[in-house]
């Protein structure tokens, strides 16, 4: 028989043959040596949940109904302790391809555990996959903070940022990403390069999405709902149908994380109540908290940096989203504020009343992690610190105890752009 002769899936069958002579059937996936050519799943990910001591919600996507699928999950070796929960499904039709997302959240998960899972459909399975659950009271939390992970032609950027980040930092527990995941929020490129450059990570390390400008947009770049963005990520409830996806919080150790959503000029047509509801909402989550620092993630800058604003009529100075949010940031005592959305590191500072000052919120603008870059000029008002232009690709890693919070910029290079240290 000639090599070159043997098609794929033949190739499928006689590599699941020979495991199976060897004895390594229980090493391989299920759906691998059954080589039935079905489509496999895609972009197994881990989304953040409202505790992760207690709860985890695992997602994964594949572009044909896989009905029947089921999330099996034990304490790591615990084969008796094997529990099943079904998976649910919701589908979307977006340029011009069908893809369908599942997701399961576990919850009453014991904490500082553990666990291994795979997921199933009828005979066939995955292979094992591992997380642990963080401690019931942790008092330290290891972040990576990535910003406008957008790219054209290529997510080479962004995987470069995304992989060299988590091999300096293994120690993070999860990873944010704050705005503008994708260049075009309904492309079904755009959306797997993006997944597919993160690799396997995911599968045991939550991800924190918040919603950028670039997920309105349809492929005629022109506003519309994040459908995308919503159907690609299981988020804590809000307690709001309407809104559900476009803002939440969690907690992580000593830090109460709130992600918002600064895309009223995108969609106050299309969603109409958004910030209102929002602020309503933001009010009466901080009331409910209970660890010592407030950490915002939200995209869109406090200041406007050249790009014009419809409410101030302005260019310049404090954006119609830093107006929209300072007051009340000042108001419930938020910490420390991180933004995207303008492609450059800038660090403000402390600002309070809407003016620079010495105690208050403190403001940091990043980005990006992908592969777009501008020229965004200076404000001398406000810019406390600033690198160059046109400003590489970097991220941030936040460190947190109950008395004190580190945020340090860096380069994907290995360049150190600047630390701040906020104390207790």
């Amino acid at each position: 028989m000639n090599i070159m002769d043997i098609t794929r899936r033949k190739f499928l069958k006689y590599c699941g043959q020979a495991a199976i002579l060897l004895g390594l059937e229980a090493w391989l996936p299920k759906a691998a040596a059954a080589a039935d050519g079905t489509v496999p799943l895609k972009f197994l990910r881990h989304i953040i949940t409202a505790d992760a001591a207690s709860s985890r919600t695992i997602m994964w996507q594949a572009n044909a109904n896989l009905s029947g699928c089921a999330l099996e999950y034990r304490p790591a070796s615990q084969i008796r302790a094997t529990k099943q929960v079904a998976a649910s499904t919701t589908s979307l039709f977006e340029d011009k391809l069908a893809v369908f997302f599942s997701s399961v959240t576990l919850t009453e998960l014991a904490p500082g555990t553990s666990y291994e899972y795979r997921i199933i459909q009828g005979e066939r399975a995955t292979r094992w996959h591992q997380f642990k659950t963080e401690p019931a009271n942790r008092t330290e939390v290891s972040a990576l903070i990535f910003c406008d992970s957008q790219c054209s032609g290529s997510y080479d950027i962004w995987q470069q940022t995304f992989q060299t980040a988590w091999q300096r930092h293994p120690e993070s527990q999860f990873a944010a990403i704050v705005g503008d995941l994708t260049d075009n929020g309904q492309s079904d490129w755009h959306w797997d390069k993006f997944f597919a450059a993160m690799g396997t990570i995911p599968e045991q390390h939550p991800l924190v999405p918040v919603m950028g400008n670039h997920e309105c947009y349809g492929l005629d770049w022109k506003f519309c709902l994040p459908r995308r963005y919503l159907a690609s990520f299981a988020l804590p409830t809000n307690n709001s149908a309407k809104f559900q996806g476009s803002f939440y919080t969690f907690d992580y150790g000593p830090v109460h994380f709130i992600v918002l959503n600064t895309q009223e000029l995108e969609l106050h047509e299309l969603l109409p109540g958004l910030l209102e509801r929002q602020l309503h909402w933001l009010k009466q989550d901080t009331n409910r908290r209970h660890q010592p620092w407030q950490v915002v993630l939200m995209h869109k800058d406090i200041l406007a940096y050249d790009e014009y604003q419809l409410g101030t009529q302005q260019k310049d100075g404090i954006s119609d989203i830093g107006h929209a949010f300072m007051p009340v940031f000042d108001e419930l005592g938020i910490d420390l504020v991180l933004t995207g959305h303008m492609h450059t590191y800038r660090s403000r500072g402390h600002i309070k009343d809407l003016q620079p000052a010495d105690d208050g919120p403190f403001y940091v603008l990043s980005g990006p992690a992908g592969n777009r870059y501008y020229q965004v000029p200076d404000d001398r008002t406000y810019d406390r610190s600033a690198i160059y232009q046109p400003t590489p690709p970097h991220y941030l890693r936040l460190h947190a105890t109950a008395q004190e919070l580190t945020l340090t910029g860096c380069t994907t290079d290995g360049e150190h752009i600047e630390t701040i240290t906020l104390t207790k």
